[in-house]
C-alpha cells in the first residue's frame, strides 16, 4: 500500500489522476444514463478481474495487434531500441521501457497507446457535464469507478463536488478496501447519491486466495458506512458471480443475510465475462493462470431468488456486458 499511498499524496497536491477511460451513456453503473470515469489503481488483484489494465496505479502501454499496420513508426520512435516488429505487430521490452510514450505518440493506427491519461478535475468535469440533459431526463449522473476511488480520494471528492456545482449527482464504485474516513468523506461530498459497494466473496479465506486481501476491512467498512452515511445516500451492493468460486447457494445465502441484516435492499449480480483476458495480455500483464466462467443461467436464476427471498431488490447484468 506504500506506493498507492504515495500516489494518493501526489493527487492531493495536483488534483489530477490517471484516467483509464471515460464511458458515456453507461446504463450499468447506477441509476439512469451515466458517464463513468474509470481511474487507474486498485488495492485488490482479483483473479477474474474485468479491468486488469487498471489494477496497477502506474502508467502502462497497451498493445493492440489487430490495429497494427506494420509501418515501423514505433520502432523508429523508441530512443532505446526497445521495440521490434514480430509476426506483424510490435513487441516491447517492458522491463527496460521507461514509458516515455514516444512510440504511442507516433503510432498512427493506435496499435500502441497509453492505458491511461492524466487528467485534472476540471478536464474530467468538462466531459461529464456534456450529457447533463440526459442525466436530468433519466435520473442519471456521474459514476466514478476504477480501479478504486479510495486510491484517489482528493481527486474524486473534488470531481464530485465540482459536478454537483453543475447540477450533476454522483455515485462512487468501490471495493471498500481502504480508509473508512476517506470512504465517508466521499459519501458525504456534495452531490453524492449512491455507493456501489463491491462484495467479491463473503468467505475471508477465499477472498484472500482470489483477490490477494482478506475481507474483514471491506465488511467492517460496509457496516460502519451503513451506520454513518448521510440518510439520502443509498448503498447498492455489487456481487460478481464466478462459476465454482462464489456461486454456491450457501455463499449466496450468507451474502444475502448479511446485506439484509444491514438494511441494504438493492443488489446487482455480475456474471463473469472474458473481456479482461485480452486486456491483460495487451497491457503486458502475465497471462491468467486460472480459467473462469459464468454460472449457468438456471443457476443465476436460483441465486437471484435467494437474494430476493431476503427482501433485496436484485437484478442481473448480462454475462457479456457485466463488469466488476
Amino acid at each position: 500500500m506504500n506506493e498507492m499511498n504515495e500516489i494518493n499524496r501526489m493527487n492531493e497536491m495536483n488534483e489530477s489522476a490517471l484516467v483509464g477511460s471515460i464511458q458515456r451513456f453507461s446504463t450499468e453503473d447506477g441509476p439512469g444514463i451515466r458517464t463513468t470515469v474509470f481511474l487507474k489503481g486498485c488495492p485488490l488483484s482479483c483473479a477474474w478481474c474485468h479491468n486488469p489494465e487498471l489494477v496497477s496505479p502506474a502508467q502502462q502501454l497497451m498493445v493492440s495487434p489487430a490495429r497494427c499496420i506494420n509501418c515501423g513508426a514505433c520502432v523508429s520512435a523508441c530512443p532505446n531500441s526497445l521495440i521490434r516488429l514480430e509476426e506483424g505487430f510490435p513487441r516491447i521490452d517492458r522491463e527496460a521501457c521507461g514509458l516515455c510514450l514516444r512510440c504511442a505518440r507516433e503510432c498512427y493506427a493506435k496499435a500502441i497507446r497509453p492505458v491511461a491519461r492524466e487528467m485534472t478535475v476540471k478536464e474530467a468535469v468538462s466531459v461529464v457535464v456534456q450529457d447533463k440533459r440526459f442525466y436530468d431526463n433519466t435520473g442519471g449522473g456521474l459514476t466514478v469507478s476504477g480501479g478504486d476511488v479510495l486510491l484517489h480520494t482528493a481527486f474524486v471528492r473534488n470531481l464530485i463536488t465540482d459536478c454537483a456545482a453543475q447540477g450533476v449527482k454522483s455515485c462512487i464504485d468501490t471495493s471498500g478496501y481502504g480508509s473508512f474516513d476517506d470512504l465517508l468523506s466521499l459519501t458525504n461530498a456534495e452531490g453524492a447519491e449512491a455507493v456501489l459497494y463491491d462484495i467479491k466473496l463473503i468467505d475471508d479465506d477465499m477472498h484472500r486466495h482470489y483477490t490477494g486481501v482478506g475481507n474483514d476491512l471491506i465488511l467492517n467498512n460496509l457496516t460502519r458506512l451503513v451506520a454513518e452515511k448521510p440518510a439520502h445516500v443509498k448503498i447498492l451492493a455489487r456481487l460478481p458471480l464466478i462459476k465454482d468460486v462464489n456461486d454456491s447457494p450457501t455463499m449466496a445465502e450468507r451474502a444475502a443475510k448479511l446485506l439484509a441484516s444491514l438494511g441494504i435492499r438493492a443488489a446487482t449480480l455480475l456474471p463473469y465475462h472474458t473481456l479482461g483476458v485480452s486486456k491483460a495480455k495487451n497491457a503486458g500483464e502475465m497471462a491468467y493462470t486460472r480459467t473462469f466462467a459464468p454460472p449457468e443461467p438456471e443457476k443465476i436464476t436460483a441465486l437471484l431468488e435467494i437474494y430476493r427471498g431476503q427482501g433485496i431488490e436484485t437484478d442481473v447484468l448480462g454475462a457479456e456486458n457485466s463488469r466488476n
